[in-house]
């Protein structure tokens, strides 16, 4: 060592082992990280890297479309575009930009947007939510689509759009479709469902949602980094749902809404209704309710506003008044009473009433028929629409030596007849109406059942109620010789290729257990009210047999939601027409039509409007002599 220089200072072992130590740590944590990651969780997290290259997709499937027993489309299906959002593709820091702009192009509120993300990417953030609320402009899915890069996540769907060809004609019955909610989700997801569902939400569209809807296909495709698919590994086909085949004759609805709608349009009364139905299986031929609604907005997207204007119109467009709403059945209940005291032996053919005035007082009370009609027997009484006489049947008079039938038989014969419960039918909604007696107003009212009463109940006023569709039924019970069915709508269901998958077959409600030959004198005697013009239709050639009916129920004064005329009566003619001019149970065809808030003098030939357009239907329908036969499937 020279003379001046410092001693180097001895590096001093324990530091390379400190050095050795720490790699060595390291080494080893890169080790056990590198066992973790490729050994215990390799497999975790190959899913994941294969997760983020597959996906897995699924290809939704057409409805079935609604046909009539023709073959006349009544629902059908058109191409239109959804916007859906796949969530693990939609990085988190730009979901609520992407939200915001998706909005704006879909008419929807972005919170609402962000919401059903936020709940996908709890649900499965691998499986597409549909975003879009209403079928999407094609300007909108092209510019989503070319812009796929500033939109990450979104994904724009070729889908089915429902269309209901004619609107408010079917609306009552067909329904409409809507998106399936969450808590729908949660019960329906089992089945198959997914978010992007719709689903039915009333009419047939409900009823039948089992058939209408088809199974999911499935797509799996591949993806590169950009997450931009490159290829379709494997794809399972979407089965489309079952067609529904309706009995329902479209040529007589629409024959029967035309006069329905012609009356409205003249201020002959607000609202109608009218059935047709084959008395010998149940089926329904028709089916309309007016004003109804068009159930193509609910599709495109209907407004609160538009929302709030059918809910707030007194004339109920989104009620199947046929079978959602009940009426007093006026003179067409008189069937009920004349049956009850036939069935229980209190009257026969032969039971004369002698009505010599139109007033008859009881217990201090004035009980009125519309004239004097002199002496009836039942035949006549029927027909002419004597309510004195049909007094007599139910709580016995002055004018006859008749014990009356009294209110429980009505009752229960009423009830036999399908009045006071559902009938069945096919479609929600259905009132069950009331059959009132003694027991009933008890409990309901809490008061004793009066003399008045039986007399209100034995013309169909009073507490009675029923449905225009139970009244047909009821005709239509007596018109086949006394089964009573229980009505449907449904006539089969086809697959996409037109085989039948199912066939609705007739279902008996129940027996009447009434006498033929009083079944056959109801007959006789509906027939008699339009052959003695009692229910008068000029130059009829056709066989028809029926009964009206006129119930007061308001002042005849105001107008309603849309400033139609409040007239103060309900108008029934409940009808049924045999093969030929006989009493014998034939008829293939029952009908009712019924006006609300019509006037006593709406025509100058009749008092009820329900008659005159009974002619021109079954004329229009069958030709003016029943030569030209409906064009109806067997």
């Amino acid at each position: 060592m020279k003379t001046g220089e410092r001693p180097r200072a001895f590096v001093r072992p324990y530091r390379f082992v400190a050095v050795g130590s720490i790699f060595a740590i390291l080494l080893g944590v890169l080790t056990v990280r590198l066992w973790d990651l490729q050994l215990v969780q390799g497999q975790h997290y190959r899913s994941l890297a294969e997760d983020n290259r597959l996906l897995r997709l699924p290809v939704a499937a057409d409805r079935g479309i609604v046909v009539d027993r023709n073959g006349t489309v009544l629902v059908r299906n058109i191409p239109g575009f959804a916007v859906s959002i796949v969530p693990i593709d939609l990085p988190k820091g730009r979901e609520t930009d992407v939200a915001v702009r998706i909005a704006s192009l879909i008419g929807r509120d972005a919170v609402d947007v962000l919401k059903a993300i936020a709940d996908q990417r709890v649900r499965n953030p691998y499986e597409p939510t549909k975003i879009s609320t209403k079928p999407i402009p094609r300007e909108v899915a092209l510019l989503l689509t070319e812009r796929a890069d500033a939109y990450p996540g979104v994904r724009i769907d070729a889908e089915s759009i429902r269309q209901y060809v004619d609107g408010p004609l079917y609306s009552p019955l067909v329904g409409y479709t809507g998106p399936v909610t969450e808590d729908e989700l949660a019960k329906l997801r089992e089945q198959g469902y997914l978010p992007t569902d719709q689903i039915g939400r009333t009419g047939l569209e409900w009823e039948y949602e089992q058939y209408l809807r088809g199974t999911y296909g499935w797509r799996e495709i591949e993806r590169d980094a950009s997450q931009r698919e490159i290829k379709t590994l494997a794809q399972t086909p979407p089965k489309a749902g079952g067609n529904v085949v309706l009995t329902i004759d479209d040529r007589l609805q629409k024959i029967l809404a035309t006069e329905l709608e012609a009356g409205v349009a003249k201020d002959a009364f607000t609202q109608g209704v009218a059935v047709a139905m084959n008395p010998q299986n149940g089926e329904i031929l028709a089916m309309v309710s007016t004003p109804a609604y068009d159930n193509n907005v609910f599709v495109k997207g209907i407004t609160q506003k538009e929302l709030d204007a059918l809910n707030k119109d007194d004339r109920h467009p989104l009620v199947n008044k046929a079978v959602g709403e009940i009426y007093p059945p006026g003179s067409t209940f008189k069937m009920v009473t004349g049956l009850s005291a036939l069935t229980a032996g209190t009257a026969t053919r032969n039971t004369i009433v002698n009505v010599t005035s139109n007033v008859i007082s009881v217990s201090g009370f004035n009980f009125y028929d519309w004239r004097a009609h002199g002496t009836l027997d039942f035949v006549h009484g029927f027909a002419h629409s004597s309510d004195i006489y049909f007094y007599s049947l139910a709580g016995g008079s002055a004018m006859s030596s008749v014990q009356g039938v009294g209110p429980e038989a009505i009752s229960k014969y009423g009830h036999m007849l399908g009045f006071g419960q559902p009938t069945g039918i096919d479609l929600p909604g259905e009132a069950a109406g009331i059959m009132p007696d003694p027991a009933w107003k008890e409990q309901a009212i809490g008061e004793a059942w009066t003399i008045g009463n039986t007399y209100h109940e034995a013309i169909g006023q009073g507490y009675v109620a029923v449905t225009p569709l139970q009244l047909v039924n009821a005709y239509a019970s007596v018109a086949n010789g006394g089964t009573v069915f229980v009505p449907h709508l449904l006539k089969e269901v086809q697959d996409a290729q037109g085989h039948v998958t199912f066939t609705k077959t007739p279902e008996v409600a129940r027996k009447l257990e009434m006498k033929p030959e009083d079944l056959r004198l109801i007959r006789e005697a509906a027939r008699t009210v339009v052959t003695i013009g009692h229910a008068y239709m000029p130059g009829l050639k056709l066989p028809i047999a029926g009964k009206t009916g006129t119930a007061e129920f308001g002042s005849s004064n105001g107008k309603d939601s849309a400033g139609r005329n409040l007239l103060g009566f309900h108008n029934w003619f409940v009808s049924f027409m045999p093969k030929q001019d006989n009493s014998d149970p034939t008829a293939e065809i029952a009908m009712v039509i019924f006006t609300f808030n019509s006037s006593k003098s709406v025509c100058d030939s009749c008092i009820n409007p329900a008659v005159t357009m009974t002619q021109k239907v079954y004329e229009a329908y069958l030709g003016v002599d029943g030569t030209k036969k409906a064009q109806t499937t067997p």
